[in-house]
């Protein structure tokens, strides 16, 4: 282990420790500071890769931020300040985006933002702060994250201070002089990829997928990809899929073997996520057909078939899923055919909500 890798570890380790607020005293004005993480582990971003083409996958790292002024007096000229490292300092956990009423500044890994006054008692308005996962390091890779071990395991530290100008001019120089420093519980970096994803989503929604850009292979058969829309609020995604054996599943009839894609993301959703899946033609039983293949959906009321929608973009109300698309892509003529899809299974679903879907 490097010198430079060492003391970023021995800091997320000082990080891993802290479980209080941060507070920023003077006087009668006293600001608390909590950030939390949305999820505890994330999954590494992937690069797009040239040579076949494929998308990116983008994973995101989540924070809310809560400052509450609980001091006897008004407090003025608060500003949140913080900045993300990685234990492997060949990994940049970059800055993306906030959600929040607040005007915010940001460099690569750091983001600046204005919160303004608070009276006394008063809490500023929660709001999250994203960074973009890094791509794991291939060169001097170390293992993937735990959080407890975070000294000797990649995760991610987001750590800084709320400051408050004591001047009129709201100078650098009055805010450091009463900085209250606060530090991120860290989050763990990996996950068992390409089978299961992990992400936090900001408002703006996002795209995610197992496999090699959700497309299947002989040797990954079964691939999920969703698109969560925009919405009101932040949430979370994961995805994990795992074979079934007969005892699990004896119906499996269509494929060698059967999966199940299991979805958590809090929230409903408007218009509707968008479920991707796909198996790999090496996984498909000789003379079957797509319309020999049942989905099954699973959730908190059981299971239920999966029927077809009424139109390929109205989803039930009711909080089922339906099919809104088929296709089998058994040539170069079927729109959205490549070389590695060749033979391959495609259901395009629909659903307000997440759960669990086998195809049998």
């Amino acid at each position: 282990m490097s010198v430079s890798r060492t003391i970023t570890a021995t800091a997320i380790a000082l990080l891993a420790a802290a479980s209080s607020p941060a507070f920023a005293n003077e006087g009668a004005g006293v600001i608390t500071t909590v950030v939390t993480p949305l999820s505890s582990r994330v999954t590494y971003s992937t690069d797009a890769t040239a040579s076949p083409a494929r998308a990116a996958l983008v994973t995101s790292v989540g924070y809310t931020v809560s400052i509450t002024n609980r001091g006897r007096e008004t407090v003025n000229h608060i500003h949140f300040t913080g900045r993300t490292s990685v234990t492997d300092r060949n990994e940049k956990a970059t800055f993306s985006s906030v959600d929040g009423g607040y005007e915010c500044h940001h460099d690569r890994t750091s983001v600046d933002c204005e919160i303004g006054q608070l009276r006394a008692g008063q809490s500023a308005a929660t709001f999250a702060v994203f960074f973009n996962a890094p791509v794991k390091d291939t060169v001097t890779p170390i293992p993937d994250g735990v959080v407890n071990a975070c000294a000797v395991t990649d995760c991610i530290a987001f750590s800084g201070t709320t400051d408050r100008g004591e001047g009129s001019d709201d100078s650098r120089s009055d805010r450091e002089r009463s900085a209250g420093f606060w530090a991120a519980a860290p989050v763990a970096l990996g996950t068992t990829n390409p089978d299961r994803i992990k992400s936090a989503v900001p408002k703006s929604g996002g795209t995610y997928f197992t496999g090699a850009a959700g497309v299947p292979t002989a040797a990954d058969n079964f691939t999920t990809s969703i698109v969560v829309p925009a919405g009101p609020t932040y949430t979370t995604a994961e995805i994990v899929e795992t074979p079934l054996s007969l005892p699990e599943n004896p119906n499996c009839h269509t494929f060698i073997t059967c999966y199940k894609s299991q979805l958590t993301i809090p929230g409903a959703f408007s218009p509707y996520l968008t479920i991707v899946l796909r198996q790999d033609a090496s996984n498909i039983k000789p003379g079957m057909s797509i319309n020999s293949a049942v989905i099954f959906y699973d959730d908190e009321h059981g299971f239920r078939i999966v029927l077809d929608c009424a139109s390929p973009t109205t989803p039930r109300i009711d909080g089922l899923p339906c099919i809104a698309k088929r296709v089998t892509y058994s040539n170069a003529e079927v729109p959205g055919w490549t070389p590695e899809l060749d033979g391959d299974f495609e259901w395009t679903l629909i659903n307000i909500k997440n759960g669990g879907y086998t195809i049998d």
